[in-house]
This record gives structure tokens, C-alpha cells and sequence, in this order.
């Protein structure tokens, strides 16, 4: 690999283990504020979905956006938005503007300029590496992923021992502008790709075509809906309610809780690597759809924090496998 493109695999993936970290920080910030600020299930359950709806609502079109713009100028653009859109949640409280509902229009705008990030991304890496390494540097880059979800929990649980949780988001804006930092330094290709004239609404049919013709692949995008809709939704929501309300738990001890799982979600990545080729990719995930319910419901007999650590930890095992 030349020295270049190490330079580039180097800073991408600190711009993402960074920025990925401050993700995994804002989203459990964002669950305990609401939920302290409403002690309501539901409200907490509509902010999430708040966060979530971008990536369901444009994540196909964005993708197609992504291909017709310039990718780099688009990834600077996201961590910009991303950044600028999470100082806005602690200026607000500060100033004594308490309202749930405003919150809720943050937090969808930063997902908005979120959604944008990936596919530009998934896009620019082949202008930056040669054909036959892609499959390498991505795996190399998923690492800074569940690196990131680990460590960011973790380092929350110890802010919050000595921070208000309004002091997450001002880290989480930061590591969006440390990632947008290290991007401007990825030495560029000279000469961008340009698309085919085609546009975008045909281009996206084209995109949803193929994807009703190959059946396999349809009907695992609908059970992962279901899986997302069904178990995930309510246990995103549901974790910080145990922890507050049946644990008396405090935001630290949330935090610590995320972070168990997402050690579980590590050692589990590990598994998969293992598991690859020995079992096929079907039974790989059918057991990965089972520990995902089944583990999560062990929580109903966590009486303490510290078991429920012990308990997430397992169920993130089978995370990865799904």
C-alpha cells in the first residue's frame, strides 16, 4: 500500500472511530435527558423514533444522491450539520428553553445530515483505494465502528460522574468536528467520477427493482424491519427505563449498561469472523434473531445495575450475528 493511501486508511478511520464514539454518546444522552425531562415512555419512544426516521424516510435516496454529488464536500457537510445541530440541544436548555418538542426537531435534523454520511462514504473509499483492497479497507473501517460504540459508552459513564448530561452533547458536537478535521487532511483523487446521466428518481427504481428480484434479499431487509420494529424499538426505549425507574439507576450507571453491550457486540464480531465459512450466512443469522430475543428478556429478572450489565453483555453477543 503506498504511503498515501495509508495516510487516507489512517485518518478515516480516526475521523470515524472518533465520530462513531460521539454517536454512541449522544444517542444514550439524548434517551436520559427526554426521559428525565418527561418521565414519559412514550414521549422518550417518539424522540427515538425522531432520530430514526431520516435514515428510513431518505436512506434509499440518499444513496442516490450521494453518487451525483462530490462525496468529499458531502461527508464535510454531514459532520458540519451533525455538529452545529447538536450545540443547538445544551444552548437551548441553558437558556432555560426546556422543550421536549424542540429537542425532537434536533434531533431529526442531526439525523437528516447523518443519513447523508454513510453513502458518501461508502462511495469515496474506492476513489481512494485500488479494486482489490475495497473488501480489506472496509473490514478495517467496521472495526472503528465497534470500537467506538464500546468506548463511547464508557467514557460517558465517567463524564457523568463529574458532568451534567448536557455537557455529552458538546462532546458529541466536538468529535464531529475532530472527524471533520482529519478528513480535510485525506489526500483527494485528482479527478472525480462522474455518474451516468440518468436521474434520480430513475435511478432509485432501478435500486428498488433489483432489490423486489432478489427474493433472499428482500425477505432479510423485511425480517430485519420486523426484528427492528418489534424487539429492537422497544428495547432502545426500554433499557434506560429499567435502569431509571426499576434499577434507580443513575445516567452513569446507564451509560455503563450501553457499554457492557457494546464489549458483548465486540466479542460477538469476533465469533462471526469465526463462525464464517463453517456455517452458512442463514443459520448464522437465524441464531443471531433468537439470542437477540431471547437474552434481552433475561432482563425482566435484573434486579441491580450490576447484573444488568452482566445480562447486556450476553445479549450483545448476538448482535453482530444478526
Amino acid at each position: 500500500m503506498k504511503h498515501a493511501q495509508k495516510k487516507n486508511l489512517i485518518l478515516l478511520w480516526l475521523a470515524q472511530a472518533i465520530s462513531q464514539a460521539g454517536d454512541a454518546i449522544y444517542q444514550l444522552a439524548l434517551l436520559w435527558l427526554v426521559l428525565d425531562m418527561t418521565h414519559s415512555t412514550v414521549i422518550t419512544g417518539i424522540i427515538a423514533m425522531s432520530a430514526y426516521l431520516p435514515a428510513l424516510i431518505f436512506g434509499l435516496y440518499a444513496g442516490v444522491f450521494s453518487d451525483r454529488m462530490n462525496r468529499f464536500k458531502l461527508m464535510i457537510f454531514s459532520n458540519a450539520g451533525q455538529a452545529l445541530t447538536v450545540l443547538l440541544i445544551p444552548l437551548v436548555l441553558w437558556y432555560g428553553h426546556e422543550n421536549v418538542w424542540l429537542i425532537c426537531g434536533f434531533a431529526f435534523i442531526r439525523s437528516c445530515f447523518n443519513t447523508l454520511f454513510q453513502p458518501a462514504l461508502q462511495s469515496f473509499i474506492p476513489m481512494l483505494f485500488p479494486p482489490e483492497r475495497i473488501v480489506k479497507i472496509n473490514a478495517i473501517l467496521i472495526t472503528s465502528g465497534h470500537i467506538a460504540w464500546m468506548i463511547g459508552p464508557f467514557f460517558a459513564g465517567i463524564l457523568l460522574s463529574i458532568l451534567s448530561i448536557k455537557y455529552l452533547f458538546l462532546v458529541d458536537a466536538a468529535s464531529f468536528l475532530l472527524g471533520l478535521a482529519l478528513l480535510l487532511f485525506i489526500t483527494q483523487p485528482i479527478h472525480f467520477s462522474q455518474p451516468e446521466d440518468h436521474s434520480h428518481w430513475s435511478e432509485l427504481k432501478q435500486g428498488l427493482s433489483y432489490l423486489f428480484s432478489q427474493k433472499p434479499i428482500f425477505w432479510m431487509i423485511i425480517i430485519t424491519f420486523i426484528n427492528n420494529l418489534f424487539i429492537m424499538g422497544p428495547a432502545i426505549v426500554g433499557l434506560p427505563v429499567l435502569v431509571k425507574t426499576a434499577l434507580n439507576g443513575t445516567a452513569s450507571d446507564f451509560a455503563f449498561v450501553e457499554g457492557c453491550m457494546a464489549a458483548g457486540a465486540l466479542g460477538g464480531s469476533i465469533i462471526v469472523a469465526q463462525l464464517n465459512g463453517k456455517l452458512s450466512n442463514g443459520i448464522i443469522w437465524s441464531i443471531g434473531l433468537f439470542l437477540d430475543g431471547i437474552t434481552y428478556s433475561f432482563l425482566y429478572w435484573a434486579n441491580s445495575v450490576e447484573l444488568a450489565m452482566v445480562m447486556i453483555f450476553f445479549h450483545g453477543i448476538g448482535i453482530p450475528l444478526i
